[in-house]
C-alpha cells in the first residue's frame, strides 16, 4: 500500500527541499506553506486514486481541480528549483509534464490516470537522495496514518526522516507477512542508498545488512543479493572511507575505477550486486559535486555519468532517469563535447529497447525526435 501512497504524495517534499539554500527566511516560510497545501492535497487525493471501484461524479471532479491546483503550486515553486542544479530541474520539469498529461488523460482515460498518479515516487527519491539532508521543518504523520509498517518506512524515507525509515524497514522485514523477493530487495535497496549513497557510511551499513541474513522468506536469489551487498560493502570502505570527493580530477578517477574506459556507447545493465554498491556510492557523489563545487563546462560530463550510474543501478521501477539526464545533457548543452557522447548513449539504449528478434523498428515519432536531436547537435 506504502508504494501507492507514497508515489502520489511526496513529489511536494521533493521540492522543498530543492528551494531552502536559495531562498531567504520569508521565502522558505512561504514555500513551507505552499509545500504544506500540496500534502494535503494529496492525502486527500489517496483514497479516490487508489479505490477499486467507479468514481462518483464529485470525485471526479474533486480529483480534476486537485490535480490542475498541483500544477499551480508547483508552477510557482519553479523560479527556487531553477536556482539549483541541472538534475533537480530534470525532476521538477518531469513532474510538471507528467501532471500535465495526467491532467489530459483524465478526460480519456480515468482509470489509466489514476494508474499514473502512482509513479511520482522516483522523482521525489531523485530529489530527496541528492544530499544528506534530513528532514528539518515537516512534522510528518504517525504510523496509524498508513497500512502498514513498509508504508510507514517509505513515507519517511522520501520525506528525508532515514532513522525512523530504517526502523520500519526493519520492522517490516522481522514480520511474519508472506514476501516475494521483490518485497525483501526493495527495502533492502533503500537501507543500502541510505548508508552508500546519502550518509557515505559504508562499513555502518554492511553491519546493518548483516542482521537480514536469516531473513525468514528470503530465497537463494534475494540471499546471494544481500551477501554480494555485504562484500560490497566493506571493499567500498577500504577503498573510499568516507570523505565525500571534491575535486572534479578524484572524480574522473572513481569513475573510470567503477564504471571503466566508457570509450563505447550503452553501459553494462547486468552488474552483480558488488558493483552496484559502487555504482550507488558514485551517484551519490556525482550528486554532491554537482551540488556543490561544479564548473559550468563539466555539468553536461557530470550528466552523463549519471546516467549510465542510473540505467545500470535499475533502482527505479517506473521509468529511468537516465534518459532524462541524457536528453539535459544534449537540450541545455548542445555545443558542449559531450553532447554527442550523450546523443550516442541516448540512441543505442532506444535501439536496444525496440529491438527484437525480428530487427529494429523505432516508432516514428522516436525516429523524428532522433532525427531531431542530430539537427540540433549538427550529427551527420
Amino acid at each position: 500500500m506504502l508504494r501507492k501512497i507514497i508515489q502520489c504524495s511526496l513529489l511536494a517534499f521533493c521540492l522543498i527541499t530543492a528551494t531552502l539554500a536559495s531562498a531567504d527566511q520569508s521565502n522558505q516560510l512561504r514555500l513551507n506553506q505552499t509545500m504544506t497545501k500540496i500534502g494535503d492535497i494529496m492525502i486527500e487525493m489517496f483514497p479516490v486514486i487508489v479505490a477499486k471501484r467507479e468514481l462518483k461524479s464529485a470525485e471526479f471532479d474533486a480529483l480534476k481541480q486537485h490535480i490542475e491546483t498541483l500544477q499551480t503550486l508547483f508552477q510557482q515553486s519553479a523560479p527556487f528549483i531553477q536556482q539549483k542544479s541541472d538534475t533537480y530541474n530534470v525532476s521538477l520539469q518531469y513532474a510538471l509534464s507528467y501532471l500535465t498529461n495526467t491532467r489530459k488523460l483524465l478526460d480519456k482515460d480515468l482509470d489509466e490516470a489514476r494508474k499514473q498518479l502512482y509513479s511520482l515516487a522516483p522523482i521525489c527519491t531523485s530529489c530527496h537522495t541528492q544530499d544528506n539532508k534530513l528532514r528539518t521543518f515537516f512534522s510528518g504523520s504517525k504510523r496509524d496514518q498508513f497500512g502498514d509498517d513498509y508504508s510507514f518506512a517509505e513515507f519517511n524515507y522520501l520525506s528525508r526522516n532515514y532513522e525512523l525509515a530504517i526502523s520500519y524497514y526493519d520492522k517490516y522485514l522481522r514480520s511474519g507477512q508472506r514476501k516475494t523477493e521483490l518485497d525483501i530487495i526493495q527495502p533492502l535497496q533503500r537501507i543500502v542508498t541510505i548508508y552508500t549513497q546519502i550518509y557515505n557510511k559504508p562499513a555502518e551499513g554492511a553491519k546493518v545488512l548483516k542482521n537480514y541474513s536469516k531473513l525468514k522468506h528470503h530465497t537463494q536469489e534475494t540471499r546471494s543479493h544481500l551477501r554480494g551487498w555485504i562484500t560490497g560493502l566493506e571493499a567500498l570502505a577500504q577503498k573510499s572511507g568516507a570523505t565525500n570527493l571534491t575535486d572534479f580530477s578524484a572524480i574522473k578517477k572513481a569513475v573510470k575505477r567503477i564504471l571503466g574506459p566508457l570509450d563505447q556507447p550503452f553501459s553494462q545493465l547486468n552488474l552483480t550486486a558488488e558493483q552496484e554498491i559502487e555504482r550507488v556510492w558514485l551517484r551519490g557523489q556525482l550528486y554532491h559535486y554537482l551540488n556543490n563545487t561544479k564548473k559550468q563546462n563539466e555539468i553536461p560530463t557530470i550528466l552523463y555519468w549519471l546516467s549510465i550510474c542510473d540505467r545500470s543501478t535499475g533502482y527505479n521501477f517506473y521509468f529511468s532517469l537516465a534518459d532524462l539526464y541524457l536528453n539535459e545533457c544534449m537540450q541545455s548543452h548542445p555545443n558542449h563535447p559531450y553532447a554527442t557522447r550523450c546523443f550516442a548513449e541516448y540512441e543505442a539504449f532506444l535501439t536496444y529497447r525496440y529491438s527484437g528478434s525480428s530487427g529494429t523498428h523505432l516508432p516514428d515519432e522516436v525516429d523524428k525526435a532522433l532525427h531531431h536531436l542530430r539537427k540540433k547537435l549538427h550529427i551527420r
